[in-house]
């Protein structure tokens, strides 16, 4: 049984491209196959906690103790996506994406539980609230308006870099366009 140097070739393609498109898989027994899966997976996870954010805010125009009652329901809900993020893999050994997207979703969890419990506490006073009370809000608000942006920007950052690497094509992200569209 004699191989032809094309038998040989042809085998060593087939490896090349099986070596090419390993799989990675998380502690959370996720495989990605691609690192288009990779990236989309974690986007996926900030449009759900964007999505909270939003309707949150929607809430709090109408029913301020409705929007307090869900700050619970989305602190747990941004600390079951942080255990999924860090139950992640670094992609073909680039965590830098992953990293990004922990610390920016524990950020998340820290508005819900502190931040925006803290304004939805000030705001339950209702008609009665003092000059102190509406600074107070103004200075949160300001504080997470600029470290929002610090983070976002290392997010989509590591996003670029990690699409770069990867030869990826970054699309648009639908929410963001609605976010951009509101504001």
């Amino acid at each position: 049984m004699g191989f032809t140097v094309r038998t040989i070739y042809f085998l060593l393609l087939i490896v090349l491209l099986a070596a090419c498109k390993q799989t990675v898989r998380g502690r959370n027994g996720i495989v990605y196959d691609s690192p288009s899966e990779y990236n989309d997976y974690i986007i996926s996870r900030q449009t759900a906690i964007i999505k909270n954010i939003l309707a949150l805010g929607n809430t709090a125009e109408s029913d301020i103790d409705s929007a307090y009652g869900m700050l619970d329901k989305y602190t747990n809900e941004a600390s079951a996506v942080i255990n999924e993020i860090k139950g992640m893999p670094p992609y073909k050994g680039d965590s830098s994406l992953r990293d990004a997207a922990v610390n920016s979703f524990s950020f998340y969890r820290k508005l819900f539980n502190e931040s925006y419990k803290r304004v939805l506490s000030v705001r339950l006073a209702g008609n009665d609230i003092t000059d102190e009370g509406a600074a107070e809000i103004v200075a949160i608000m300001d504080n997470i308006k600029r470290e929002e942006e610090v983070l976002d920007k290392k997010l989509h950052n590591a996003q670029r870099d990690f699409a770069d690497k990867f030869k990826m094509r970054m699309r648009e992200n639908e929410i963001q366009k609605e976010i951009d569209e509101d504001n």
